[in-house]
């Protein structure tokens, strides 16, 4: 007499076809990072699993946008996003006063840049890099 019943059965074959399911998945996800040159390190990103997250839930209907889409219309959505963010921490600085922080490095082309950011208390932003190569590196440079 079987120990295991139909359903049992049902129960492992969508195991099975689950774990080929999701083999497919990844692999095609792996297909697409090498031939597009994206670095591996990219899935310790902290959007990558939202990205995975929301088109897990699209049904097989969806397209995927094109480039003048992705170039125009949701990098500026996301450009706008970050600058909210922003302000939101210059409201704080307004309150609570806040840090001025460089540090400068040269790049892989030589070039001399120096980060400006900001602390406060509920954070660090980047402002922006300037690029000082052509510039005398004293004191005066940062007035």
């Amino acid at each position: 007499m079987s120990k295991t019943t139909s359903s049992a059965q049902k129960s492992l074959k969508n195991c099975w076809q689950r774990k080929e399911v999701v083999e497919r998945f990844d692999l095609a996800l792996a297909k697409w990072m090498i031939d597009a040159c994206v670095s591996f390190i990219v899935v310790n990103f902290m959007y990558y699993q939202h990205a995975i997250d929301a088109l897990t839930a699209m049904d097989s209907s969806y397209k995927r946008p094109n480039l003048h889409v992705i170039h125009g219309y949701y990098l500026a959505k996301a450009v706008d996003k970050v600058r909210i963010y922003v302000e939101s921490y210059r409201e704080i600085w307004k309150k609570t006063g806040c840090i001025l922080m460089t540090n400068g490095w040269t790049n892989q082309k030589m070039r001399t840049l120096i980060n400006f950011l900001v602390y406060c208390l509920k954070g660090t932003i980047f402002l922006k890099s300037v690029d000082v190569s052509d510039v005398s590196k004293t004191v005066r440079l940062l007035h």
